[in-house]
């Protein structure tokens, strides 16, 4: 038994089965199209569907035959808690900086946490994902995206 997998597909299960409750409270369809609850419910199911699997595999080996997986290293949680803090400093300064500057710099932060060291894909991976990004959902899908510092623009 892998105590590793088993433990974090419980939790991805739990929270799947949570996020699935609570999406019941909310339509799932609105006049025939799908409502707020439509991409939340399928999450859900998603989660609480893999993190069973995984749950499953790793309790009973006979269902899977990998080498089990092992708790992450100081330096692997020390990504994780990068990771996290640059998601919620990124939260607090959207607003006030746009989701182009935000979310560039996001990345930055994190490609860099992550081990990247080349200076030419510290330069052009956030920039060309952001310029992606703000294609498809600002231009494209049309949705209203925090502007920020470049609110003149």
């Amino acid at each position: 038994m892998n105590k590793a997998e088993t433990v974090a597909g419980a939790l991805f299960a739990a929270l799947g089965a949570f996020m699935l409750l609570e999406s019941l409270k909310v339509p799932y369809l609105i006049e025939g199209v799908p409502g707020p609850s439509f991409l939340p419910r399928w999450i859900a199911v998603g989660l609480l569907v893999s993190g069973a699997v995984l749950a499953i595999k790793a309790a009973f080996p006979r269902f899977g035959s990998r080498a089990a997986a092992e708790w992450p290293a100081a330096r692997g949680w020390m990504r994780v808690v990068l990771v996290m803090a640059a998601l919620a400093v990124a939260f607090v300064v959207l607003d006030k900086l746009g989701f182009l500057v935000t979310t560039t710099l996001f990345m930055l932060v994190v490609i860099f946490g992550l081990g990247v060291r080349s200076w030419l894909a510290l330069a052009t991976v956030p920039l060309v994902a952001e310029i992606g990004l703000y294609m498809v959902f600002g231009v494209w899908l049309s949705v209203p995206l925090p502007k920020g510092l470049l609110g003149g623009l």
